[in-house]
């Protein structure tokens, strides 16, 4: 199992995501919104106002949001991932956003077919 953290700028984006997902079975996840570091930094520091001017997070107006999902095998995890990037675009262009994985060592409260086996 993985954990896909998908960090999204555009919200508009987050709904079509949701409902591509969820028609390919992966039907949990966990939507925090967030702010990055520049944004913030920005507020704070007269030599990033001009960067904040240009994306409009002064005072602190501008958010994205993080996704979380556990994804239990790796044909889900590259449907997922090109889901992802059919719906946001390529993530290397700017005010896009970012995806990772990371390996699941235990998992509860999280009911797959396994979990069903070991009860």
């Amino acid at each position: 199992m993985k954990l896909l953290v998908v960090i999204v700028e555009d919200p508009d984006k987050i709904e079509p995501l949701m409902d591509s997902w969820y028609e390919h079975n992966i039907s949990g996840a966990t939507i925090i919104d967030s702010r990055g570091m520049g944004h913030v930094i920005a507020d704070h520091y007269s030599i990033f106002s001009r960067f904040s001017d240009l994306t409009g997070a002064r005072g602190g107006s501008y958010h994205n949001n993080v996704i979380f999902t556990v994804i239990e095998n790796e044909k889900l995890l590259d449907k997922a991932i090109e889901d992802v990037y059919d719906i946001i675009g390529d993530l290397n262009q700017p005010n896009t956003g970012m995806l990772f994985t990371l390996p699941i060592g235990q998992v509860a409260g999280f009911k797959t077919p396994l979990s069903d086996d070991d009860n």
